[in-house]
């Protein structure tokens, strides 16, 4: 902010910098200018501020009977409560609070829900701006000291969301060291999809990929972050190291005169997380029906899976 007789020569300022670099002036208008989420308001010398929507806001949220879990829906309601009074002064909290009671009423949520879901927030709140206080913080906002982050390190695991089944895995694993979250199997991206050209798959990385041999059934499969073009040329110079350093690949090739198919390279999965990755490579090798990989490969995976992964496998494969 600026004294108003000074704004055009710092526009000018600024807008000299560089001829693609061009900012724009945003002027207050009774004594109030408005910024991303704030407004502020300038009322007896003195600076407060408000929870602030634009004229193209769609007051659309997450609708109450959304396939999503419960956690997800309260996120919501905490969300709302959060901007309603951490952005804004005491005098607006009643007005805040009823927009965002009528924001979730608007998005089908259950009015006894809304109720007992800000309630529980309000309360964190005002307990959590105490513990502040007793520490010489006299802000609500204050991470270091909320009272809600549990202190423990625990283990989080992200698993699919399926109604019915996934609130019974949490009440039962939640107990132990390990945090149950939540993602969506159907989301937008998966049925709209960006125009982009179309990557060449031997450009793709973050890849588990598998190797067939054209003169027989056997596979190797394998994971990368790089360029899957990359690895393969790793694979195929590989003949050069040291007989001691052959890979599976090369003493299949030595043993039996065979040869891969290097140019129709087939990629099973594309995963960025890597130890995601490493799971599906894990799960792909165990689906081999001949498979050239070292059972080192697979000794991570729980054993409990073999029986599931083998039936899998066995009727994939008797629909040939």
């Amino acid at each position: 902010m600026a004294k108003r007789e000074e704004v055009e020569k710092i526009f000018e300022v600024f807008n000299s910098y560089h001829d693609r670099l061009k900012f724009t002036i945003e002027y207050e208008s009774d004594r109030s200018i408005n910024f991303l989420y704030l407004s502020l308001n300038v009322v007896d010398n003195k600076l407060i501020l408000d929870w602030f929507h634009k004229k193209t806001f769609s007051s659309r949220y997450l609708s109450f009977y959304s396939n999503h879990s419960k956690c997800i829906k309260r996120g919501i309601v905490y969300g709302l409560v959060d901007r309603a009074i951490l952005l804004s002064h005491p005098s607006f909290f009643y007005k805040n609070i009823c927009l965002c009671v009528e924001l979730l009423i608007d998005n089908s949520y259950p009015l006894d829900y809304i109720f007992n879901i800000i309630n529980i927030w309000i309360k964190s709140l005002i307990e959590r701006c105490k513990v502040n206080r007793d520490n010489g913080d006299f802000s609500f906002n204050n991470n270091k000291n909320n009272i809600l982050l549990i202190n423990k390190e625990k283990n989080h695991l992200i698993v699919p969301f399926i109604r019915g089944i996934s609130e019974k895995v949490v009440d039962v694993v939640n107990v132990s060291d390990t945090l149950i979250g939540h993602s969506t199997l159907n989301r937008l991206d998966k049925f709209i999809k960006v125009q982009k050209d179309i990557t060449n798959q031997n450009c793709k990385n973050h890849v588990v990929y598998k190797i067939k041999c054209r003169d027989c059934e056997s596979t190797y499969v394998g994971q990368t972050k790089r360029q899957l073009q990359t690895r393969i040329k790793e694979h195929r110079n590989n003949i050069r190291l040291d007989s001691s350093k052959h890979s599976v690949i090369f003493q299949h090739i030595i043993e039996y005169g065979h040869n891969f198919d290097w140019e129709n390279v087939d990629i099973m999965d594309v995963e960025h997380n890597y130890k995601k990755r490493l799971i599906s490579e894990m799960l792909h090798i165990k689906e081999q029906p001949k498979g050239l990989n070292y059972m080192r490969d697979t000794e991570l995976l729980s054993e409990s899976y073999s029986s599931i992964l083998n039936e899998i496998s066995t009727r994939k494969f008797s629909n040939f």
